[in-house]
């Protein structure tokens, strides 16, 4: 699926300053994806573990970066909504009317489902939601709406952007990794010599060949 134009500016913005400030860019970067703006976690992904394993940044460093970003930008969507949802006091009667016309307790149909989340599970539910794609982004909103502890959310928030952060920076190391060991590999494969090709074939059709006669034995 293809981003619109302005998360792919949003992104290559975010990339940006990972590259340039490191562990402050990839809390910036964490900042903005929990303020309410999706997909710059992907940032993150990509350039995190080039960082750790060139030496330019330590793991602890960038994990707690990526923790204080969510906590951050979460806190951030947590007092939008707090404040928005008194803001929806002070509307007139007509737009309140409006709303409860929409469904039977007065939300909008597209956050009814988060809201029942919310309302079924509690603080499991800030924990969970700072764990999986796209809620991580707008889980905050309602919680401020609904007027959450904000002790409670921060601890919640901060349990699970840590969890988070762990899983994106340690997928992070094994991607690139992978891909340094992948091009290495590479660079010896295409640096032999084209009369030793014949001779690998048939290795690898000799070891086939014992392998399976091994196998009928």
């Amino acid at each position: 699926m293809e981003l619109p134009d302005f998360l792919v500016a949003v992104q290559e913005f975010c990339g940006g300053l990972v590259q340039k400030y490191g562990a402050w860019g990839v809390a910036i970067a964490m900042l903005i994806e929990s303020a309410g703006v999706p997909f710059t976690s992907s940032v993150v992904l990509v350039a995190a573990g080039g960082m750790i394993l060139s030496g330019r940044a330590e793991f602890w460093m960038l994990f707690l970066a990526s923790t204080v970003g969510i906590i951050v930008g979460s806190l951030i969507s947590y007092l939008v909504g707090f404040l928005g949802e008194r803001l929806g006091y002070l509307v007139g009667n007509q737009v309140r009317n409006r709303r409860k016309a929409e469904t039977p307790d007065g939300r909008p149909p597209r956050m009814k489902k988060i809201y029942t989340f919310l309302e079924k599970y509690g603080t499991y539910s800030i924990f969970a939601g700072q764990l999986w794609g796209v809620t991580r982004t707008f889980i905050s909103f309602p919680a401020g709406a609904m007027h959450m502890n904000l002790f409670v959310f921060i601890v919640s928030t901060a349990l699970g952007g840590a969890l988070f952060s762990l899983w994106i920076i340690g997928w992070s190391i094994i991607l690139t990794g992978a891909a340094g060991l992948l091009l290495r590999l590479l660079k010896i494969i295409t640096s032999l010599s084209p009369w030793t090709w014949p001779a690998l074939l048939l290795c690898a059709a000799a070891l086939v060949y014992l392998f399976f006669k091994k196998r009928r034995t």
